[in-house]
């Protein structure tokens, strides 16, 4: 993939062979409800082409969020509305601005629309905070009359790192396009409150999914809220019927759910506590570091420039995320893993603690 600038998915052959901590996968809390979804799905959801559902799904979206439907797009993934937005608001030669590291398909979708990219450096230094000094930066750079677009994660991938209220307010408030991704944290209070921002802003434009909070990915449904212009134009560049049956099935479902109380949120913020027994742990090791304070259910870590972390755990079975083609951390021999259940984050801790004694 020699365009690609940061696809770090596809790292080994054979990739389920392994134990894996690679992909920020979250941790679907209500299997038993998916796997009964699945056994009430008809024929016809296969058959036919999207119809009626698609409405009902935009409803029930439009009631969980608190928001209206006319200012809702649906995609397939966060990943394809990504890729619709800077064909609507960048022109060859505008510049957009994000910071690095980031995710990388905000840079990938932004040269194909032939943008210049413009990236402001976190310092790993001080954990990818956003300091005075990057607050400065980023805000010097966003004043520029070239840039028409922003992209913010919140919380950050891949270092985990908010954004703190007052800074993203500020972003916005000069009346370039910003697009927030809150993939990451999509859970019902933080999208209804950041959205709450879209109606004093159309500027704004806020992305999320169910892939991460929920533990969804393979249903493939992402969603952008927005001013009622904004929705309209994302609607004129995607391609009909761009969501299946089967995934509209599973969304109504869990939206059906999720309002009536029957999937509980707070069932889902486990990985909080996981993170926090996992942190413990790798700070006791000599030779591996936490490189930022993560918020999410991924941690970043900082191996000594001796240990190759990534082909130390691979040979133990064990799958990693390597960084080192990132922008904004090339080279710096970072490893993001994603949390899994206790017993998996035990054998991982167990790796860890080897490859630490064997360097110490």
């Amino acid at each position: 993939m020699k365009n690609n600038l940061g696809n770090y998915t596809h790292q080994v052959k054979d990739p389920e062979k392994f134990l894996r901590f690679d992909l920020t996968e979250g941790d679907c809390w209500f299997k038993e409800k998916v796997i009964d979804w699945f056994n009430e799905m008809n024929i016809e959801d296969v058959i036919h082409y999207p119809g009626e559902r698609i409405i009902n799904v935009k409803k029930l979206l439009a009631r969980w969020l608190h928001a209206r439907e006319e200012n809702i797009a649906i995609g397939q993934g966060s990943d394809e509305l990504i890729e619709i937005i800077p064909k609507i608001f960048i022109k060859p030669k505008d510049r957009v601005l994000t910071i690095a590291p980031s995710f990388f398909r905000f840079i990938e979708s932004s040269l194909r629309a032939k943008a210049e990219v413009v990236t402001v450096k976190l310092d790993r230094n001080n954990g990818f905070e956003w300091s005075n000094l990057i607050v400065k930066k980023f805000l010097k750079k966003a004043k520029d009359k070239k840039v028409k677009l922003i992209w913010l994660a919140n919380p950050n991938n891949p270092t985990g790192i908010d954004i703190p209220r007052q800074i993203l307010l500020d972003v916005v408030k000069l009346g370039k396009v910003v697009i927030l991704d809150k993939v990451l944290n999509g859970f019902t209070k933080e999208l209804q409150e950041v959205s709450n921002l879209v109606w004093e802003n159309p500027n704004l434009i806020v992305l999320s999914s169910f892939s991460k909070t929920f533990g969804l990915p393979g249903i493939r449904f992402g969603f952008a809220i927005g001013s009622v212009k904004t929705i309209e134009e994302i609607g004129k560049q995607r391609l009909p019927f761009n969501v299946s049956n089967q995934t509209l099935f599973f969304v109504e479902k869990l939206l059906r759910s999720l309002l009536e109380n029957k999937i509980k949120i707070k069932d889902g913020l486990k990985f909080i506590k996981e993170r926090e027994f996992l942190n413990e742990k790798v700070n006791r090791l000599k030779k591996i570091r936490l490189a930022s304070q993560s918020k999410t259910n991924f941690i970043l870590l900082k191996p000594e420039n001796e240990i190759n972390l990534l082909q130390l755990l691979t040979k133990k079975g064990i799958l990693v995320t390597n960084l080192n083609k990132t922008i904004g951390i090339k080279n710096k021999n970072l490893i993001r893993i994603t949390l899994r259940d206790h017993k998996k984050n035990l054998m991982l801790l167990k790796a860890l603690t080897e490859i630490d004694n064997g360097f110490y």
